[in-house]
């Protein structure tokens, strides 16, 4: 080492043994360092320290409800998941989100759910999808297997978020009493309102939608409740080889399947009598018998 070098570090050593006290800590070890924070303990009483506030502009913890069984007719099953065992569900029943309900053959249940009623169908089986409530707002999600359901969602007081969730469509309802809603595998959904309000049906697949107003109703296309009316009252395409031109005219006009009046004037006006004087033809003679086959019935190759 060099000699210059080694005379410095000796003189250095001899500083820092000189201001060191005995009994004082060693320099290096005498740096304050923070302390790790305590760990807080419980109380005596066996209380835990009371949560810290939610920050500002955070989103309220959701709380979960329950829907309680206030009518029960015939078989009325539930169970609390798939691949539990189904038991009788009876008046005063209490029913968490996530469960599911089933009813028999001339069966039926009325749940309450935060003074919003919910009547299951015979032959219907629905989940409770969705109950919980998170700040002022109650959200419902029934989600409809199959079957038929009628509910009421009551207006004022907290907020409701409710919604009939189907394989095929959504439907949204805000304060509405009378929402009829139906689903089977085999026919598809039917959606209706029979009382005041307004309701809200979305296609799940195609997105489309269409409201519905009291007496109307829908289907899972959301196809508007006016050409629901058109489709069902519109006139049935005759074939004209298939009937009489008697039989045409009166299935052509509306409200009668009543045949012409003879020498009828047009459809929908007043028939004119034949006068008294004239002498009608005489009808034509009935047609001959078919021919009849081997076993009795008519032989219609001829």
């Amino acid at each position: 080492m060099n000699p210059v070098l080694r005379v410095l570090t000796c003189a250095a050593i001899l500083a820092v043994v000189a201001t060191w006290a005995p009994g004082a800590p060693p320099p290096a070890a005498s740096a304050a360092a923070p302390s790790p924070p305590a760990a807080t303990a419980p109380s005596a009483s066996g209380a835990q320290p009371a949560k810290a506030p939610e920050k500002a502009g955070e989103a309220p913890a959701a709380e979960k409800l329950i829907a309680t069984v206030k009518v029960v007719e015939g078989t009325v099953e539930s169970r609390p998941a798939v691949g539990q065992p189904w038991v009788a569900v009876k008046v005063g029943d209490q029913l968490s989100e996530g469960m599911d309900i089933r009813t028999g053959f001339r069966a039926r249940c009325v749940l309450e759910m935060n003074k919003n009623t919910l009547q299951v169908d015979p032959l219907a089986v629905v989940r409770i999808g969705e109950l919980r409530r998170q700040g002022d707002t109650v959200r419902t999600r029934i989600l409809l297997k199959q079957g038929n359901t009628e509910s009421n969602v009551e207006k004022g007081g907290t907020k409701n978020d409710f919604a009939i969730v189907t394989p095929t469509a959504t439907l949204s309802v805000r304060g509405t009493r009378g929402v009829e809603a139906g689903f089977f595998p085999a026919f598809g959904g039917n959606y209706g309102l029979t009382g005041d309000g307004l309701t809200n049906l979305a296609n799940s697949l195609t997105g489309a939608r269409t409201n519905l107003s009291p007496g109307q109703t829908t289907n899972d296309n959301a196809t508007p409740p006016a050409l629901i009316v058109a489709q069902q009252y519109q006139p049935v395409n005759i074939a004209p080889q298939a009937f009489s031109p008697g039989e045409l005219d009166a299935n052509a006009r509306t409200h009668t399947s009543l045949p012409t009046p003879p020498l009828g004037g047009s459809s929908g006006g007043t028939p004119t009598l034949p006068p008294t004087n004239v002498t009608l033809p005489p009808p034509p003679p009935p047609p001959p018998p078919r021919p009849r086959d081997d076993y009795g019935g008519y032989d219609y190759g001829h």
